[in-house]
């Protein structure tokens, strides 16, 4: 872990940051609004240098997105922003948290995340052509508990 990394939610003010980080590890910044979705950033100083997402369906919290800028991989980051991106769903009254994940269900499971079949997806997760060219056909739903 970084010595002086903070994790916070984020206020409307990140949005550039937020975007700035998601540009530089190849994700779509798309509408970023930290006052309707669960943003959390890690912060170094004054500098984000990683963001996680979740937004949130009834009682479900979708992970959207966990960036990390290239120089602060590898430090347990990731992981920190995620588990704070669980426990405010928890907060918030979520009972279930899923992803969709091409690249790393490992990472995933470490939180509890398991393999669940495309058929217990929620309706408003379900595959279309704006899901296929986003995430291809070799995406991983993934769900878990939050107790």
């Amino acid at each position: 872990m970084i010595r002086d990394m903070r994790i916070r939610a984020a206020v409307p003010a990140d949005v550039a940051a937020i975007t700035e980080v998601f540009h530089a590890c190849g994700l779509m910044g798309g509408d970023i609004d930290p006052s309707s979705s669960l943003y959390s950033l890690a912060v170094q100083g004054e500098k984000v240098i990683g963001c996680a997402c979740g937004e949130v369906h009834e009682e479900t919290v979708i992970i959207q997105a966990a960036a990390v800028l290239d120089e602060y991989r590898g430090r347990q980051v990731a992981t920190h922003l995620v588990r704070a991106i669980l426990m405010r769903a928890r907060a918030n009254g979520c009972t279930r948290a899923a992803v969709l994940t091409s690249e790393h269900p490992a990472f995933f499971a470490r939180f509890g995340f398991t393999l669940t079949a495309l058929d217990d997806m929620p309706q408003k997760m379900k595959l279309t052509t704006d899901f296929l060219r986003r995430f291809g056909a070799r995406t991983h739903y993934m769900c878990r508990h939050l107790d």
